[in-house]
């Protein structure tokens, strides 16, 4: 990765304002403003002291020009990173309803190219952030930083702080120094846990690491299924709203389970709940050949 340029101290507060929400960024342009206005208003008076060539007054004298343009420039910076951070949610609630219409219209099987293909890994990331963002989490910083740069995403829920590793490799399997790297980094910064999300799959060293740490690992199965998730539950309480104002319909109910084959043995499947992970404390379909299968289906 090249080496970035140095920056000005307004570019830099411009680059944090864009990692922040862009209501917090706007919050914090509205205090710095009120902050160094009054520092900067108030009459401009030399006090001189008798007997003294120099002003009582000096260090305001000198201080007064530099508030007074700080007043403005801090509060546009904040502003105008405000409008970076709000645009980037924009894309990557874009590119979450594009991928979600093109998993729609043609799910996806080992010949079929994936919605991630065509993207850039910045794109990817973005998306990625998306789907968190769909799960509740807070998105905190989009990485800008490069395309391996460590971590790429930062997560905030209940108080609690995640990091996000997202590698955009179409042919290549994740690796397991991959997932040890991202632990070596929760376990520096005492984060909760992470995740380390791919458009394609992971090695088996990969996943035997990660399967006793902090770590989760989502493929793009994984990531199909947090975007169609959120679009389906949508859809499910637009449908229940909908059913209140309609006429009732009596429907018997149902005497048996109802029979779900695995998607990749076709072995039948059991109500399964997620215990960690961006899914935690929700049901889904998994296989009843666990752990020999990994298949799983949302419910």
């Amino acid at each position: 990765m090249a080496r970035r340029r140095r920056q000005s101290l307004i570019e830099d507060m411009i680059d944090i304002a864009a990692k922040l929400p862009w209501w917090l960024s706007l919050l914090l342009a509205i205090i710095s403003y009120l902050i160094l206005e009054h520092f900067a208003a108030g009459p401009f008076e030399v006090e001189v002291t008798p007997g003294s060539t120099v002003p009582a007054n000096l260090t305001e004298l000198m201080l007064r020009p530099f508030f007074m343009a700080m007043q403005f420039f801090i509060p546009l910076a904040f502003t105008f990173g405000a409008g970076l951070s709000a645009i980037k949610a924009l894309k990557g609630r874009s590119l979450a309803q594009k991928y979600i219409s093109i998993s729609l219209q043609q799910p996806r099987t080992g010949s079929t190219a994936k919605p991630t293909d065509d993207m850039s890994w910045q794109q990817f990331e973005l998306l990625v952030g998306q789907a968190f963002r769909q799960q509740g989490y807070r998105v905190i910083d989009g990485g800008e930083a490069g395309a391996d740069g460590g971590v790429d995403v930062h997560l905030k829920k209940d108080g609690l702080t995640y990091f996000v590793q997202c590698k955009h490799w179409k042919a290549k399997s994740v690796g397991v120094s991959v997932v040890r790297e991202l632990y070596g980094v929760i376990a520096g910064a005492g984060a909760e846990g992470g995740f380390v999300v791919t458009s394609g799959n992971f090695t088996e060293e990969a996943e035997a690491f990660a399967r006793d740490k902090r770590i989760s690992l989502l493929d793009g199965k994984a990531l199909d299924d947090m975007l169609l998730h959120a679009k389906i539950s949508l859809a499910e309480g637009a449908l229940r709203a909908s059913q209140h104002t309609a006429t009732a319909v009596t429907v018997p109910p149902a005497t048996t389970t109802p029979t779900v084959s695995c998607p990749s043995c076709s072995s039948s499947m059991v109500r399964r709940k997620a215990r960690r992970g961006a899914n935690a404390g929700q049901e889904f379909w998994g296989c009843s050949q666990f752990p020999k299968c990994r298949g799983t289906r949302s419910i």
